[in-house]
Order: C-alpha cells, then sequence, then structure tokens
C-alpha cells in the first residue's frame, strides 16, 4: 500500500476518531466519531480506478444508517425512555456493521474494491459501531440477529466463488463475536481483534500477491502457496490448534456463563464455516495443474504458516498451566 499524505491523513483520522469513542460516554459524540470515521473512509474508497459508484452506494447506506440512528437518539430523549430498549437505534447499528437482516450491501460494496480497502472495512471501519452496540444496548435485545448471523452467514458462503465475498461473507460471521468479546471485556475484544485483524491482514495480502480474484484461480499456484491461504481461512473460522481459535475459546468461556443459547450459535457457526471452508478449498488442493513445476527457494518459508503454527504452542501452554 503506497502511503502518500492523503491516505496517511485519512488513516490518522481514522484512528483518532476510533481512540475518542473509547474515551467518551456520550452518545452524541460517539455517533459524530462515527461520520467523521465515515468521511475518512471515503477518499480512500474513490482513489481505486474500478470504484464507479459504490462509494456513492455505501454512502447512501452508511447515512441512512446514521440518520436513523440519530432520530433514536432524538426519539428517547423526547420520550424520556431507555436506549437500551430501542429497536431503532439496534437496527441503525445493524446495518452500519453489516449483519442480518441488513447485511445485503457488504458483499456488493467489497467485490469492486481493492485488497487494501477490503481490510479498512472488515476490521477498522467495524470498532466503532462495535463499541456503541455493547455499552447501548442489552444482549436481550440483540441476541436474536447475532444468532441469526453466526448460523447463515456460513451457509450463503457455500456457492461463492469469488474470494472477495467470501472475505465479506467471512467478515459478517465474525462481526456478532468482535461484539460479545466487548461487551464480556474489553482485553477480550483487543484480543479477537488483534488475531482477526492479523488473520484477515495476512489473507488479502496473499490475495493481492497472486492476484487472487476467484476459488479456481488457487489451482494454479504452488502447494505451498495454497496451503498457507487455507490455514489462514481455517484459522479465521476458529478450528483448532490454529492461531484463530483461540481467542473465539475464551470468549465462548465467559459467554456459555450467562448464555447457552448465544454460546451453542457460536459452536455451531464455528462447525459450519470450518466444513464449508474445507469443502470448498478441498478441490484446490487435490487438483495439481498440468504445468512445469516452479522450484521454491530453500531458505523461502510462509511466514503466515509459522503464525498460525504458533497456536499449537498456546494449545500446549494452557494445557500445562
Amino acid at each position: 500500500m503506497k502511503m502518500n499524505l492523503t491516505k496517511m491523513t485519512m488513516l490518522m483520522t481514522m484512528m483518532l476518531t476510533i481512540l475518542s469513542t473509547t474515551s467518551t460516554t456520550s452518545l452524541l459524540m460517539m455517533w459524530m466519531m462515527m461520520e467523521v470515521n465515515l468521511m475518512s473512509f471515503l477518499p480512500l474508497m474513490t482513489k481505486s480506478s474500478q470504484m464507479k459508484d459504490q462509494p456513492m452506494k455505501f454512502f447512501i447506506i452508511q447515512s441512512l444508517a446514521s440518520s436513523i440512528m440519530l432520530m433514536s437518539i432524538l426519539m428517547n430523549s423526547m420520550t424520556e425512555s431507555p436506549v437500551s430498549s430501542s429497536i431503532m437505534l439496534m437496527s441503525s447499528l445493524l446495518m452500519k456493521m453489516g449483519l442480518i437482516p441488513f447485511h445485503t450491501w457488504v458483499p456488493m460494496i467489497m467485490n469492486p474494491m481493492n485488497w487494501e480497502n477490503c481490510f479498512m472495512l472488515m476490521t477498522i471501519q467495524k470498532i466503532i459501531p462495535t463499541i456503541i452496540i455493547s455499552q447501548m444496548l442489552t444482549m436481550k435485545l440483540i441476541m436474536l440477529p447475532i444468532c441469526l448471523t453466526m448460523l447463515v452467514s456460513p451457509i450463503m458462503t457455500i456457492k461463492q466463488t469469488s474470494t472477495k465475498k467470501i472475505m465479506a461473507y467471512s467478515s459478517i460471521t465474525n462481526s456478532p463475536w468482535m461484539v460479545i468479546s466487548m461487551m464480556n471485556s474489553s482485553s477480550q475484544f483487543f484480543t479477537f481483534m488483534s488475531v482477526y485483524t492479523l488473520m484477515t491482514m495476512m489473507i488479502t495480502k496473499k490475495m493481492k500477491e497472486n492476484s487472487i480474484m476467484f476459488i479456481n484461480q488457487m489451482m494454479m499456484k504452488e502447494m505451498k502457496k495454497k496451503v498457507s491461504i487455507i490455514i489462514n481461512i481455517l484459522s479465521m473460522s476458529g478450528m483448532p490448534p490454529m492461531m484463530g481459535f483461540f481467542p473465539k475459546w475464551m470468549i465462548l468461556q465467559s459467554t456459555i456463563s450467562y448464555s447457552t443459547t448465544v454460546s451453542m450459535s457460536m459452536i455451531f457457526s464455528s462447525i459450519m464455516s470450518t466444513f464449508i471452508y474445507i469443502k470448498m478449498m478441498s478441490p484446490v488442493l487435490m487438483i495439481t495443474p498440468m504445468m512445469k513445476k516452479i522450484k521454491l527457494k530453500k531458505n523461502e518459508l510462509e511466514n503466515d504458516i509459522n503464525i498460525n503454527l504458533m497456536g499449537t504452542i498456546l494449545l500446549m501452554t494452557m494445557k500445562s498451566s
């Protein structure tokens, strides 16, 4: 990612808005920071030559969600009813994050994006709505959309062949984990977000380097690259003993103490995601292309495989303690 002054300014603004949101208790201030965050992301979207009307679509969807949120704040202040029970506020935040039933815009917007913007949309853009949901809404209110998202989103991934759409649905599946982790504790959210960001960064980097837009393009790559991509994707789904399994295990242990429904949805979601990704990726590993084999350098190592192997060390540490 080439860094010019515009990109640096926008990224700095996005980071500052996230820090401001974590340090305020005012809902109006949080709303304002979320809008500044959105306005910082839009110029980065328009820089891409492939983006035609996508930034405008994204802006309309986000503006509609912001308007609904502002209206819910005003209505609650007029009627003096608690914000935590506002369905209107919940709907606006679900639309902001792209959770079911307001999820259809995520794959549509991500498909023509470049990989850097996809990475930012899947990680940085989700932090502020996650903070607002966890602070302002109760688990009882958001339980249904969160459980639906975790169960339905992996099923929607089955028929997808575009890697960007697969990543979009993966992001939708992981969003409820972010919300639940933030509701449990801020340290859990930080742990999950760090691992999730690292995994997403490695996958998007690999996809960009190898120019992979569809799954069948992976068949033409050498085995080491194919294995590294598949390991990363399985790590995101929460398959043990990969790196992505441990933050999910931590969240599950905390959640099972107060909600059996949510924890069961989390388990089923991870099982379905893992099964679907293995089913999707198995032809890529089984079929070898009839082409001249590329000789790899002896000292060449796939860093993402090494990072995921750290999961085994963590498992041993946890078992021994």
